[in-house]
Order: C-alpha cells, then sequence, then structure tokens
C-alpha cells in the first residue's frame, strides 16, 4: 500500500458501556460515523482515511458497513488501542497520522488542517489541541509522527498507555517535540461529543437545526448557533456559562 504523508486514523466500537452501539445512532439520516468520516475526508491536507475497530463480534456490524460505503478498516485489540493504531499504520502507511475519535460527529475539518500546519510549521513530535484542555469537548485533534508512535509502541508498556494512545507523550513530554494549540475561549465543559444519552439528545437537536443546512458547518459556526439555542446547550452541559464575546458572531 502506497505510504502517503497525513492520514487520519479513527478508533470506532460498538461497545460503549454508557451508550453502547452509538456509532451507528442515526444522526439526520445518516449514522454518526458516517458524518465523522466525511468530515475527516473534507479536510484538505489529509490523503486517507482509516477506520481502526475492536476485533470483537460486536463489532463486526461495524466492519460490515465499511465495506458496504467504500471505506478503509482494520481490526485489532479491544483493550490496547495502541497497537491497533499500528496495525493501522502498519496496513495503510503514513509519514503523519492525525488521531480522532468516532465519538465527535462535529469534527472539524479546518482544525484539522491547522493542528497538521502548525505540528509541521514547528517541526513536532507531536502536535494537539487538548492541552490545554479549553475547547469544547468534541473537537480533539492529535497529530503524530508515525515513527514516533512507533517508538512509543515499543517502550510504553503500563495499560494506561496502551489504552490512551497518546498519553504517553503526554505525561513524559520531555522526551519528545510537543506542542498544545490554545484556544481563545475556555469551553471545556461544553459538550459536542457523544458519550451518553443526554449527548446524543442535545446532538440531534443540533443535526436538524444546524448541521442539515450546513453539513460541514465549523465549530465557531455550531457555537454561533448554540449562543442562539441555550435550551439545547443545557440538555447536557446544564450550568455551564456560555457568553461568546461581543462581536464574535460577527467576526466569524
Amino acid at each position: 500500500m502506497k505510504t502517503v504523508k497525513n492520514q487520519i486514523v479513527i478508533q470506532a466500537r460498538m461497545g460503549s458501556s454508557r451508550l453502547p452501539g452509538k456509532t451507528l445512532m442515526d444522526l439526520a439520516g445518516r449514522p454518526v460515523i458516517d458524518h465523522v468520516i466525511n468530515r475527516c475526508r473534507a479536510a484538505l491536507s489529509v490523503e486517507r482515511v482509516v477506520l481502526a475497530v475492536p476485533d470483537l463480534p460486536a463489532d463486526d456490524q461495524l466492519e460490515q458497513w465499511c465495506n458496504a460505503n467504500d471505506v478503509l478498516c482494520v481490526r485489532g485489540s479491544s483493550d490496547d488501542v495502541l497497537s491497533r493504531y499500528i496495525k493501522a499504520i502498519d496496513t495503510y502507511p503514513c509519514q503523519t497520522l492525525v488521531r480522532i475519535t468516532a465519538d465527535c460527529p462535529l469534527v472539524d475539518p479546518a482544525m484539522i488542517d491547522a493542528v497538521l500546519a502548525l505540528h509541521e510549521a514547528m517541526g513536532n513530535d507531536y502536535t494537539s489541541n487538548v492541552g490545554p484542555p479549553n475547547f469544547p469537548k468534541g473537537y480533539d485533534v492529535e497529530v503524530v509522527n508515525a515513527d514516533v508512535l512507533r517508538r512509543v509502541d515499543a517502550i510504553a508498556v503500563l495499560d494506561q498507555h496502551r489504552e490512551h494512545v497518546t498519553s504517553y507523550i503526554r505525561m513524559i513530554p520531555d522526551e519528545f517535540k510537543t506542542y498544545g494549540l490554545s484556544y481563545g475561549l475556555n469551553m471545556p465543559e461544553i459538550r459536542l461529543t457523544l458519550d451518553k444519552q443526554e449527548d446524543y439528545q442535545a446532538l440531534q437537536k443540533i443535526f436538524e437545526l444546524c448541521v442539515r443546512q450546513n453539513p460541514l458547518c465549523s465549530m465557531y459556526q455550531v457555537l454561533a448557533f448554540l449562543n442562539g439555542h441555550p435550551e439545547i446547550l443545557a440538555i447536557n452541559s446544564a450550568g455551564v456559562p456560555f457568553d461568546l464575546p461581543p462581536g464574535f458572531l460577527k467576526s466569524r
């Protein structure tokens, strides 16, 4: 298989304890994973998108969906997610890997491009927008060089580092050249991810009222929409203050 420069690997599973089967749940007439993949494919800097799925029977239907929808898929360990990522880049080689999770149906293609551009310009081993954690939940983008991830795979032995793919890099940053993209607003408690039933209820309304009209809407456009619909935000982010600064809506 051809080696590409930038490749997204999306980790996906059907066995969530809090919301089983969430990856194939319907949002605006399409499965959650379909939205994630299409948004990832819209990133201009990305040449290939691959799904990394556990090798459990419960996830067979996810592989079947991939086969039916022309989506590249690899299967691997349920618990050792790092090894699943290594299998993905062994099967589909790349120079730089973007890690996305399947519970982010609003992932922003432009943000993927921005983190990739920053990563390349700085010559980093690892670049992300997860530290400091001030972006809304559901927009996490992590970029790591493939050779760096292979090095981590060879030395990381703790279960937490095998399950949480990039945690070794983030916990021992002195060994790597890393950078965290910060956000001008502090919104880590705003939930635009899919982890529980309340998240699903909120996302259903966002997709019905906002995303249907603009399928690739940016994070800024979603926040502008929510600014006018605080009742939706209250479904799964109750008590979180949401006050965009003056001029925010006009500047987007």
